[in-house]
């Protein structure tokens, strides 16, 4: 338990700092790792955080993956634009609408 909780400090510090969006994919492909390892809820990082530097890294189908886990946690509004936003990014129009 500590060790999981020392790796979510240290992803934490990793997220708010300026680093290339090729470390952030990475960290994020780790969180992603963690959710279908059988990590029940994966690791303990707000969704929009990880939503939000997906997109920042441009990886639009995680930032899908995590803004429609969002929008089923059911946290409102803002995550309806950002969908359609990113569906429009995939190419996906009609799941835009």
């Amino acid at each position: 338990e500590q060790y999981r909780s020392n790796l979510v400090q240290s992803l934490e510090i990793a997220f708010s700092a300026d680093v290339s969006p090729e470390i952030l994919q990475t960290l994020l492909n780790l969180a992603e790792f963690m959710e279908h390892d059988g990590v029940e809820g994966g690791l303990p990082i707000d969704i929009a955080v990880l939503a939000d530097l997906a997109l920042k890294c441009r990886a639009y189908a995680k930032a899908l993956h995590y803004k429609e886990r969002e929008h089923g946690m059911g946290r409102g509004g803002h995550c309806v634009e950002a969908l359609i936003s990113i569906n429009k990014k995939l190419d996906l129009p009609e799941a835009a609408l």
